[in-house]
């Protein structure tokens, strides 16, 4: 694999790193998000008021959480982007391979976590899920389950999906009448893989690949699509905000937790880790959760009743109907799935 290659290179060059250190310094902070509306409420809440507790300047921007960039600052010891929110199969390989410092705990709280969410070189930002949705104003009745959505004649119309082995395979398992306990261990069999293969057959020609968070919301809005899986912060405040008829279903959420990480090699370590302390804390988080349906993995916070009460689109409230993505299957398995995704996806 192209990251493990890369080790012993990114670690010999992290000494490079000293030399751009002085100009580096004067540069801001930067974080880097997921974008969309996570990162606007984020933006208000979270960063904005660390630069106002501390005085130090923060810069964001978003990715798409690709490592490939990671790799190369660190390897040529640029390193520009000093904290990054990174899915967990990603942060795992990541600090494997050297490219993320591992978290300084005497600056972060490492108790006020959920169980599980506070790792070697990264800490729990928020939960996230993507679930089935539809306009109701065009459709009277949608897919209430992942069978429903595969199911091309009960619900004729155009699908969308996310252009990635990951989630497309698990709904494909799922649809198929696979239990969500049994997901995984299907899935890393041969038998598995084709026979989530074989289901993802039967939406050929019926499927609009979406690859942005945006997509699937802008592929519905405009009649494109008729039922898409979309990342659920996207459809909860379409709704609220844009007063949007449309009509999801927990039965088919797909979830995970994305963390926050430092880039190894930043010269601005203490600094970002004091970033994470304070945006992974009660009080910023609370903000936060006043204007952005937030699931976050500090503990008080996704535990608060008056939250979770005006917040019913918390992910993490509806972990008992949904399928969490295993992150050790995906560090195992993702690089060649992705790889047989791609290439069925172009036949």
């Amino acid at each position: 694999m192209r990251e493990r290659r890369l080790r012993n290179s990114v670690l010999l060059a992290l000494p490079l790193a000293l030399g751009f250190a002085a100009g580096a310094q004067a540069r801001d902070l930067v974080i880097i998000g997921p974008g969309g509306g996570y990162q606007d409420a984020a933006r208000e809440t979270l960063f904005k008021s660390f630069t106002e507790a501390t005085g130090i300047k923060v810069k964001d921007d978003a990715s798409d959480g690709e490592l490939a960039k990671i790799y190369s600052m660190v390897e040529t010891g640029q390193v520009t982007e000093d904290i990054q929110m990174i899915g967990e199969p990603e942060l795992l390989r990541g600090c494997e391979d050297g490219i993320f410092e591992p978290v300084d705990y005497d600056i972060v709280k490492k108790d006020k976590f959920i169980d599980g969410t506070a790792l070697e070189c990264g800490i729990g930002g928020a939960g996230w899920g993507a679930v089935v949705f539809y306009d109701k104003s065009k459709h009277a009745a949608g897919p209430q389950s992942f069978a429903d959505f595969f199911d091309v004649e009960k619900f004729p119309g155009k699908r969308s999906l996310r252009s990635t082995a990951q989630m497309t395979l698990e709904a494909a398992l799922l649809a198929d009448g696979v239990p969500s306990a049994e997901v995984y261990e299907l899935l890393a069999t041969e038998e598995g893989v084709a026979r989530a293969f074989a289901r993802l057959d039967t939406l050929k020609g019926h499927v609009v690949w979406w690859s942005t968070g945006a997509q699937p919301l802008q592929f519905v809005g405009s009649g494109e699509v008729d039922f898409a899986l979309a990342f659920t912060g996207r459809i909860l405040r379409a709704m609220n905000e844009d007063k949007k008829d449309y009509q999801l279903d927990w039965n088919t959420l797909i979830y995970s937790v994305d963390y926050w990480a430092v880039v190894a090699g930043s010269p601005k370590k203490d600094e970002a880790m004091k970033m994470l302390d304070w945006i992974t804390d009660v009080g910023p988080l609370r903000e936060q959760a006043k204007i952005w349906p937030i699931s976050p993995a500090n503990k008080e916070v996704n535990e608060d009743p008056v939250i979770r009460e005006s917040n019913p689109g918390m992910v993490l409230n509806h972990t008992d109907e949904g399928l969490r993505i295993n992150t050790e299957f995906w560090v195992i398995h993702g690089e060649d799935l992705e790889a047989r995704f791609a290439a069925w996806a172009a036949r």
